[in-house]
C-alpha cells in the first residue's frame, strides 16, 4: 500500500499554489493531463498536476491549463509513516484534537488530504480504488485522462513588473466530476500520454499503513 490508500473528509490546512499563471476563480470541470514529481533547487518536493479545462462542457476558459503543485511532507519517510498512523488511529477514535504538534499535523495532512481527495474522486469515476494498484506510479498514472471537478481561487501576482494570475487549490476542493462521460477534443499531438519507461515518481514518499489503520 502507498499513501493513496486514505479515504477521509479531513480538511486541508495547507494551500497549494499555482506559480505558472492561471484562470479566474471558480469551479471547473477538468481533465488531468499529466502528473509529475518535481523538486526545487532547495530540495522541496511536490507532485505537479496539469489540469485542462474541458471543452465538451459549457464553461469559461475551455482548453486552459491549470498547473497546481502539491507539496510533499518535510518529515522523513519513516517519521511520516509513524505520525500518519497515529493521526489515522485518532481519526478512527473520533477525536477532534490530536497528539501531534501543529507543525507535524500540518506536514502529515499535506499528503494525507491530497490522497483522500484523489481517492474519493477516482472511486466515483471508474470504481477502482487507488490502493488497488501495485505502485504509486501506477496509481498516479491511472489518473491521467480522468475527469474531475475543482474549485480554484485566484489572485494577482506581480513579479519583475509583470502581473500574472496565481491559482490556489485545496485538496478538499477536488471532487468527483458531474459529467463522467468525456467528449473533450484534444488538439493533435496534445493528448494525455501515460509515461512509460523511466519512473517519474522515483524518490516519492510512500506511507505504509495496514488495513486496520485505515479510517473506513
Amino acid at each position: 500500500m502507498g499513501f493513496l490508500d486514505f479515504d477521509t473528509d479531513a480538511l486541508a490546512e495547507v494551500q497549494q499554489t499555482n506559480t505558472r499563471g492561471g484562470v479566474p476563480a471558480g469551479v471547473y470541470e477538468v481533465i488531468i493531463k499529466s502528473v509529475q514529481e518535481r523538486a526545487t533547487k532547495s530540495g522541496s518536493e511536490n507532485t505537479n498536476f496539469d489540469f485542462v479545462v474541458r471543452n465538451d462542457i459549457q464553461q469559461p476558459r475551455q482548453n486552459a491549463h491549470i498547473f497546481i503543485p502539491f507539496w510533499h511532507s518535510k518529515l522523513e519517510e519513516k517519521e511520516t509513516q509513524q505520525k500518519t498512523g497515529l493521526y489515522i488511529s485518532e481519526l478512527k477514535a473520533g477525536k477532534t484534537t490530536f497528539s501531534l504538534s501543529d507543525s507535524d499535523l500540518k506536514e502529515v495532512k499535506k499528503e494525507f488530504n491530497l490522497a483522500s481527495a484523489l481517492n474519493n474522486a477516482h472511486l466515483n469515476t471508474d470504481g477502482k480504488a487507488l490502493r488497488e494498484f501495485n505502485t504509486k506510479e501506477e496509481a498516479m498514472n491511472s489518473l491521467i485522462g480522468k475527469p474531475l471537478r475543482i474549485k480554484v481561487s485566484a489572485r494577482d501576482n506581480e513579479y519583475n513588473g509583470e502581473t500574472t494570475v496565481q491559482n490556489s487549490l485545496f485538496p478538499n476542493n477536488i471532487t468527483k466530476t458531474s459529467a463522467p462521460q468525456v467528449n473533450h477534443t484534444w488538439e493533435a499531438g496534445k493528448e494525455p500520454v501515460v509515461p512509460s519507461g523511466s519512473n517519474p515518481f522515483a524518490g516519492g514518499t510512500d506511507i505504509e499503513i495496514s488495513n486496520d489503520d485505515l479510517p473506513f
